[in-house]
């Protein structure tokens, strides 16, 4: 659906076609609001980056507006995520230590990531992301899934009867609101495994290095 089409769905949901106390702005912004919310709850916008790393540079921007990291690969190969006192294990508690090669590892602090061993030479470094979404004008795009435009109206409807001071009807739209984001969590998690039967993966059947399974 269009930001258009949202606006008047949001409207003739709270009743409020022609009402001039609702500017179309301020309902964006609810949708803004609304698509933030949705994209933290069911991690449901997924990106992939690319971007080359520089010899003997350790340091990478976490990519913009990235909620979490879900796998990085150096020139095709994954990266296994590790933290800090793992890397003090292979560097022997030298961090600061300049050593170069073909990464295997990272780890992520303040939204930087750091290669381990850093990079010898130029390479490609990929990575998948879950997203936040981008903010909303009156000619953007939703993000959302479309499946899930229509439940981000009901945020919106919330929003709309709070500041009419109606709380009844308020608390019902966002008490369905989020049963709404339940129900696309539950969806979104059951979409990543259409391709295969459910299962946990045992020890034996994992990758694994000499710092435990990737």
């Amino acid at each position: 659906m269009t930001i258009t089409q949202l606006l008047s769905s949001a409207r003739r949901r709270y009743n409020s076609v022609n009402d001039s106390f609702f500017a179309d702005e301020e309902l964006i912004n609810m949708f803004y609001d609304a698509c933030l919310d949705f994209a933290r709850t069911t991690l449901c916008i997924e990106r992939v980056y690319s971007t080359s790393t520089v010899a003997s540079q350790q340091e990478y921007s976490y990519p913009t507006s990235a909620i979490a990291i879900k796998r990085i690969q150096y020139d095709g190969k994954k990266l296994q995520p590790i933290n800090m006192r793992q890397d003090d294990s292979i560097t022997g508690l030298n961090q600061s230590t300049t050593s170069t090669g073909t990464p295997q590892y990272y780890f992520i602090f303040n939204e930087t990531i750091y290669l381990r061993p850093i990079p010898a030479a130029v390479g490609t470094l990929k990575i998948w992301s879950y997203n936040e979404a981008q903010e909303l004008t009156a000619s953007s795009s939703i993000e959302i899934p479309t499946q899930f435009h229509l439940d981000l109206v009901d945020y919106v409807a919330s929003e709309m009867a709070a500041k009419d001071l109606n709380f009844t009807t308020a608390k019902y739209y966002l008490e369905k609101w989020e049963r709404r984001k339940v129900e696309a969590k539950k969806w979104t998690q059951k979409k990543k495994r259409t391709d295969g039967f459910g299962a946990v993966m045992d020890e034996e059947t994992s990758v694994e290095t000499y710092l435990g399974v990737i």
